[in-house]
């Protein structure tokens, strides 16, 4: 019941009239109402099935129990991030290729620096959240697991295309942010080089599954690890910030 809940409220920020999106957010504010940190399958006696049958049952139902828990921890971030970015990045229409180009691109993409890096560390949290619904153990061959980690899926594609997006122009913009800004960007740059690794793994699980079979995977790119060698010696050499008092002596 709980997995299925979550579905409904998944699909219903995916699909649903944006109202409910802001009313989820506003009253999430109040109350974590996706919280299932304690959450555990109960649903089945134990005490009449065998011993061998009831180990594998436990464990059968913590792997599952763990993927309910992973997802309702995604769908809690995926409320956050839209707090900050100010729009639904699944429901984000990309703009239309001009002349020359082979599609179109994330907003990401036109975000000025102190944007970025607002967005961007808030999409790579989003990013991690979803990598975590890896499914493990008995969770794989669960219907009701597969349904929801297809949209899970799905959001995937378009969550990597707005952090490549905003990595391309943040590297645009690097060499004339001032260091403070430098510092945080580089982070952001060696967290998206780690995250792209971590999910080409997801998606080599998920191709495996049925559910997977008919989806256009993106090519995952990570960020040239030479880059980070001048973006270092470019913070070394940027002047640092000094504050001076605005109080009269």
């Amino acid at each position: 019941v709980a997995l299925k809940t979550l579905i409904v409220i998944h699909r219903a920020l995916r699909e649903g009239d944006p109202t409910f999106r802001e009313e989820l957010l506003n009253f999430s504010q109040r109350a974590r109402i996706l919280q299932l940190s304690n959450f555990k399958d109960d649903s089945s006696p134990i005490g009449d099935l065998l011993v061998s049958l009831s180990f594998a049952y436990v464990s059968s139902a913590w792997d599952c129990s763990a993927w309910v828990r992973t997802y309702a921890l995604f769908l809690e971030e995926r409320l956050e991030c839209f707090r900050i970015l100010k729009y639904d990045i699944e429901a984000e229409r990309l703009p239309r290729p001009d002349q020359g180009q082979d599609k179109g691109y994330s907003r990401t993409r036109e975000l000025d620096s102190e944007e970025l890096l607002t967005q961007l560390p808030a999409l790579q949290q989003l990013l991690h959240r979803l990598i975590g619904c890896r499914p493990e153990g008995a969770a794989i061959g669960n219907y009701v697991i597969q349904y929801a980690l297809a949209l899970v899926l799905k959001e995937s594609f378009k969550i990597y295309c707005a952090i490549n997006d905003g990595i391309i122009n943040l590297v645009d913009k690097f060499f004339e942010m001032p260091r403070h800004e430098a510092v945080n960007a580089l982070d952001v740059y060696k967290r998206a080089g780690q995250q792209a690794n971590s999910l080409s793994d997801f998606y080599e699980v998920c191709k495996g599954l049925e559910l997977a079979r008919n989806f256009q995977f993106p090519v995952l790119r990570e960020p040239p690890q030479s880059f980070l060698a001048t973006m270092e010696e470019y913070i070394r050499e940027a002047p640092r910030v000094v504050s001076v008092p605005t109080e009269p002596l």
